[in-house]
This record gives structure tokens, C-alpha cells and sequence, in this order.
């Protein structure tokens, strides 16, 4: 290890680079509250949970100096939906599978059908620790901004009240996106293969500010949750190719 660290060329180069990077990610649950409320007199609360996916970015960027660095990436992060739940205290819980008639035969409720996608632009500031090591760890920052897309089919998992034919089957679609100011911290470890061709291990982690998301029931005189307002958070770890 003291002979990795202790191996030093030139000194960085400055200019342009370009970099490509894929790897895997775990968003957290985007937990949103509603703008009218349920039966109970209170908002909906729901946790609109996500299943780990890919993640892709791509990024323009110019080498300041042997430590700094500044560039502009574009990411994109997909997940199908896993569940949509709130806590015991809902007046409804969550959303199952739609379309399906549940009895105390088959009572099981099932997830609901959708994604969620992600993009992301933002601008950050790296700062290489040791530039002139075959392994350089970095640090960074970035801000920009995020456009959620949420796309979610599912039936109540409850209606409250006497069920009739009419609303025994209620359905709730969420086909809407937003955008909104987003930031992440960065982390990471680049293995200089040659001159001007670096390997990077990378690690972000993405927040920011509420969005919202519109949504219909089915039965105009049914449940109506209106607007789910929430934050989206993401951390992710991938591998990428630098070209100076």
C-alpha cells in the first residue's frame, strides 16, 4: 500500500474530461402526505416504496487544477413500485393490487402496479485528496435540480363505510411529475489507469425538496386523497470511466 501511494507521476493535467458511469441504487421511501383528508379528519400519510435498480449518469467536467474539479452531470436512476403503506393509525392503509376482489377467503392484498423514474442535472465541485497517487480518494458536492416521474395503479387497500357494489372496488392513479431543487454529497475513489484515463468508484447520496404528485380516484364520489407531497432520497454506488 505505501508503494501504491507513494507512486506519483506528472503532475494532473488541466482541461476537459468526459466520463460515463453505471452502477446500482436504493431509494428510500419517498413518504408523502396528501392534500385533502381521509375519513379520519387527517391527511393521508403513505410510503411509496421503491425496488433497488440501476442507475446511469454521464458527465462533462474540467480539471481546475491538481485538486479541484468542477462538471455538470446527468443521471438517471428507475424503480418499480414495491408497496404503497401507511401506519396502522390511516383511515386507509395503503394500496394493493387493483382489480382484485379480496374476501376473508383471500385476503391477501398484493402490491400495486407502477414506477418511479428519475433525472437529475447538477452541478458539482470535486476535490481530488490525492491527485498524484495511483488511487486518488475524492470528496464532493453537487446541486441542481430533479424531475420525478410517478406512475402508480392501485386499489385501496380499505374503504371505510358500508361497501356497496358500487365502491367495493376503488382505484387510485397517480400519472404525474414534478421538479424540484435537489442536492447530493459524493464520495469516492479513482484508480488512474493511464495519463488520461481514470476509473472512478463513486458514491452519492441525493436529496431535496418536496414534490408534488396529483392524483384521481376512480369514483368521483369515492376517496379523493388530492396532491401527495414528499421528498425523494436516493443513494447509489457506481463505476465509471474518466477521460481527460
Amino acid at each position: 500500500m505505501a508503494a501504491v501511494f507513494a507512486a506519483s507521476g506528472a503532475a494532473a493535467q488541466e482541461g476537459w474530461y468526459g466520463a460515463v458511469d453505471l452502477g446500482y441504487h436504493w431509494p428510500d421511501s419517498l413518504e408523502a402526505t396528501s392534500s385533502n383528508n381521509a375519513a379520519n379528519g387527517a391527511p393521508y400519510q403513505w410510503d411509496f416504496n421503491q425496488e433497488d435498480d440501476w442507475a446511469g449518469f454521464a458527465r462533462l467536467g474540467y480539471q481546475l487544477n491538481d485538486n479541484w474539479r468542477i462538471e455538470l452531470e446527468v443521471g438517471y436512476r428507475s424503480g418499480d413500485i414495491e408497496s404503497v403503506r401507511g401506519g396502522s393509525n390511516q383511515a386507509v392503509v395503503g394500496l394493493c393490487t387493483p382489480g382484485v376482489t379480496r374476501t376473508a377467503a383471500a385476503p391477501a392484498c398484493g402490491s400495486p402496479d407502477g414506477d418511479v423514474s428519475a433525472w437529475t442535472v447538477m452541478g458539482n465541485v470535486i476535490y481530488d485528496i490525492l491527485p498524484g497517487s495511483a488511487l486518488n480518494p475524492f470528496v464532493g458536492a453537487g446541486v441542481g435540480v430533479n424531475h420525478v416521474k410517478m406512475d402508480v395503479l392501485g386499489q385501496f387497500s380499505n374503504v371505510p363505510g358500508t361497501v356497496t357494489a358500487a365502491n367495493a372496488q376503488q382505484n387510485l392513479t397517480i400519472d404525474d411529475s414534478d421538479t424540484a431543487f435537489a442536492y447530493q454529497l459524493i464520495a469516492g475513489l479513482a484508480w488512474k489507469a493511464t495519463d488520461q484515463l481514470s476509473v472512478d468508484l463513486t458514491y452519492r447520496y441525493l436529496g431535496g425538496s418536496d414534490l408534488d404528485f396529483t392524483s384521481t380516484g376512480s369514483l368521483a364520489s369515492g376517496l379523493q386523497p388530492g396532491v401527495f407531497s414528499g421528498d425523494y432520497r436516493d443513494q447509489s454506488v457506481t463505476l465509471g470511466l474518466r477521460y481527460l
